[in-house]
């Protein structure tokens, strides 16, 4: 099935996600985990990506600049804009990926719930796709893989912990 591409801020989309976790860390530690650049650089990029760059100004508002290097060589570029911080439930951000136009290949909206279930935490995370534009379709069809891969990396990270 073709990737839709237009506007998608006020209806559904077949790429929007919703994953629900059980993490093995206090509801404090995931979101210490999920806003801190000396965190999100061993998890957040899906495998076999690293994440060179990271950059966190945690508020509403504040931007979350970043940058995914695959084993190649090749980088993506990321800006979020924070649109929900409230520590230590709920986080929501705005993104998106620089097309060579100046236009971005898509943008979507990550919100994170996080509920406190003692030493664990129930982490939901819901990614709406708000927009897509010619050349964001690889990164539509990519991004169910991803958001798991990057889910796992988490888990992964946090029992090092």
């Amino acid at each position: 099935m073709a990737v839709e591409l237009g506007n998608f801020e006020t209806k559904p989309h077949s790429k929007d996600l919703h994953f629900v976790r059980r993490l093995k860390a206090p509801r404090a530690k995931v979101f210490e985990v999920l806003t801190q650049p000396k965190h999100l650089v061993h998890f957040w990029a899906p495998k076999p990506f690293t994440m060179p760059k990271c950059e966190v100004d945690l508020r509403v508002g504040g931007k979350w600049n970043y940058v995914f290097r695959s084993p190649e060589g090749m980088t993506h570029d990321c800006e979020e804009i924070y649109v929900q911080v409230e520590p230590p439930a709920k986080l929501a951000t705005e993104g998106s990926v620089p097309g060579p136009n100046g236009k971005p290949f898509f943008t979507i909206r990550k919100s994170f719930q996080l509920i406190d279930k003692g030493d664990e935490t129930e982490m939901i995370l819901d990614m709406k796709v708000l927009q897509v534009n010619p050349g964001g379709e690889p990164f539509m069809e990519g991004a169910p893989k991803g958001f798991e891969m990057t889910l796992s990396n988490l888990d992964e990270y946090l029992q090092k912990q």
